[in-house]
């Protein structure tokens, strides 16, 4: 077999990662390209705050309809530095009679002989080299020319259309320029605003010790202990479901932040902001804590993250198709270890680590059956989401 090695941060992976192993493959006759999620390389940072499986991810859903190429994840279970020639060495002797050939772009192919052990690599494999948009061409092909005669194997070049698109531009450009979202697949963008990635607004330890001293002095003690429980939680279950863990726990330790002013506060402060008021909120206006505490989030707390104020909105009711963090926010208010008196408990905080879609259901569920028993108190969002959810449920079966 002809086997491409196609390695990479892939931070996120785009359109011209698929073009290039395309390419690759039709020119050289590969049978298959692996594309190889790089762990920790020794010349850059490769997290820029974000989690590897969340780049494992995106590969996968990147590559998912495309027989021919398949993911490759070992580097990033590895520990310490993550040098080349250890893993062509590795794929050399799970293929010994194959032939292999390993993708790498222009800026690597000049500073591959400052590499760990390049003639272990290039020993192990034929090199094709991707030009990228701008290249000196003909200092490329000095480059080549030097390693033919340099190292092992073959340096050649991939035929393709190179251009401008660019990993670091799409980072620094999702939010504010949505035309760089066209340069990727539908599902890896999908999956970058639904885990929140790349947003400008990112968050680090000493925030949640600075808004745990301003909880503190905001709300009454045994609601600042489950604020603390609920920001645990929700830290806990974006570990889990590959959401920013910080941004998880920032959302938990605000999601109260209005709980401990009077109502005659919440409605001033929604009429003087246009905040919208519901009829079942004029009668409960305890109910809008949810609002003015995303109100409170920009103006009075510095934290300007939309996903955040949005959860803080819905974490009581919950919102028909919620996304990630509305569904971490909603379930760690209901089960954080403070909780007692809910029913089934125990089966809600295992389901939270197994299927999250599900604990939401069965948390709307007991919620729906409590209010029928206190009619006067039903908020319609709450039933219009539940709704919704046993509607998902029956076509997930």
């Amino acid at each position: 077999m002809r086997i491409g090695i196609y390695g990479g941060t892939f931070n996120p992976i785009h359109n011209t990662h698929i073009e290039i192993a395309k390419a690759a493959l039709n020119q050289f006759n590969l049978d298959k390209v692996y594309f190889l999620v790089a762990g920790t390389p020794p010349h850059k940072d490769t997290a820029e705050n974000i989690d590897d499986i969340c780049r494992v991810e995106m590969v996968k859903l990147a590559i998912k309809d495309m027989n021919n190429f398949i993911l490759d994840d070992r580097e990033i279970y590895r520990s310490g530095k993550s040098y080349s020639y250890i893993t062509l060495s590795e794929l050399k002797e799970e293929h010994p009679d194959d032939d292999i050939f390993f993708i790498m772009g222009s800026d690597s192919l000049l500073n591959f002989s400052n590499w760990v052990k390049p003639e272990v690599i290039s020993k192990c494999a034929n090199i094709l080299v991707a030009p990228r948009l701008g290249d000196d061409i003909e200092t490329l092909k000095e480059k080549i020319n030097e390693y033919n005669s340099t190292f092992d194997g073959n340096f050649t070049f991939i035929d393709y259309s190179a251009n401008g698109i660019a990993s670091s531009v799409i980072r620094e450009r999702f939010y504010s320029e949505e035309a760089v979202r066209k340069d990727m697949s539908p599902n890896v963008v999908n999956y970058i605003l639904e885990h929140n990635l790349y947003n400008p607004c990112t968050y680090s330890y000493d925030d949640i010790l600075r808004l745990s001293e301003e909880m503190k002095k905001a709300l009454k003690p045994g609601r600042y202990v489950h604020t603390l429980g609920v920001a645990t939680t929700a830290y806990s279950l974006a570990l889990k479901w590959n959401y920013p863990a910080y941004t998880a726990m920032v959302a938990g330790m605000l999601h109260d932040c209005a709980k401990c002013i009077s109502d005659d506060e919440r409605l001033t402060i929604c009429k003087e902001n246009n905040i919208p008021i519901s009829e079942i909120e004029y009668k409960y206006p305890h109910l809008l804590h949810g609002k003015v505490g995303a109100y409170f989030c920009g103006s009075k707390y510095k934290v300007y993250d939309s996903q955040i104020a949005h959860a803080i909105t819905y974490h009581t009711t919950g919102c028909p198709n919620m996304n990630l963090l509305d569904k971490i926010i909603f379930v760690a208010d209901y089960i954080e270890p403070g909780r007692n008196k809910q029913p089934r408990l125990d089966i809600l905080r295992t389901t939270a680590y197994t299927d999250l879609d599900e604990c939401v259901y069965m948390i709307l569920e007991d919620s729906v059956t409590y209010l029928n028993e206190n009619p006067d108190m039903v908020d319609p969002t709450t039933i219009e989401t539940f709704n919704y959810y046993k509607e998902h449920k029956k076509e997930k079966r």
